[in-house]
């Protein structure tokens, strides 16, 4: 048996095996232009941007590190959030090795999986009481309509209330860095890794 031949198989293996991963990983990343911070120093001026950010909203993608603490159960993965407008929205769920896990979509209230996962796994986006890509929007850092109770300060959002979740920011601004999502004992944290327009 020529050994050379199996240890030159077993390397183009490994190195097969490696570049996969890599590029697989290297496809978590969201394509667009970074999103500019906001410019204001002041509230009135934050609210102002804010609002014209909202206005001229043309889509959004992040990608996320996100821990999420239901019914005592913790579980830490990476997702990339993709909010086309206020009504259309996706979220796509990453192994460790960077593959597609799960991907949620949603066309207003209208919710989609695939994987299908149980109902109740996205009852935070509803007891927020807005459309899931309207919750999206808030996450990223915008607030989605006038009727969302926001906290706002130089620079960003520093908490809101939507329905059943409250929302605080960490530091205030836009795009959004760190998020914690509470409802009752469970709680959901977010940090934005890339923010980009589609």
């Amino acid at each position: 048996m020529n050994w050379l031949a199996v240890g030159g198989w077993r390397l183009a293996v490994v190195a097969s095996i490696t570049a996969f991963l890599l590029s697989s990983c290297a496809s978590t990343r969201p394509v667009g232009q970074p999103i500019a911070p906001l410019t204001s120093t002041t509230v009135a001026e934050t609210t102002k941007q804010l609002r014209e950010r909202r206005l001229n909203f043309r889509g959004v993608r992040s990608l996320m590190r996100v821990r999420a603490t239901t019914n005592g159960k913790t579980q830490s993965f990476r997702a990339q959030l993709a909010v086309h407008d206020a009504q259309r929205m996706e979220l796509i769920a990453y192994t460790p090795v960077g593959t597609t896990a799960m991907t949620m979509r949603a066309n207003g209230n209208s919710i989609t999986t695939d994987p299908d996962v149980p109902p109740a796994s996205f009852d935070f986006l509803r007891a927020a009481g807005l459309t899931p890509a309207e919750t999206g929007m808030l996450l990223l850092g915008i607030p989605p309509r006038d009727d969302v109770w926001v906290e706002i300060a130089p620079g960003g959002i520093a908490a809101a209330t939507a329905g059943a979740i409250a929302v605080r920011f960490e530091p205030p601004s836009f795009p959004a860095k760190s998020v914690v999502i509470t409802r009752g004992d469970d709680r959901i944290e977010i940090e934005h890794l890339e923010v980009v327009s589609e």
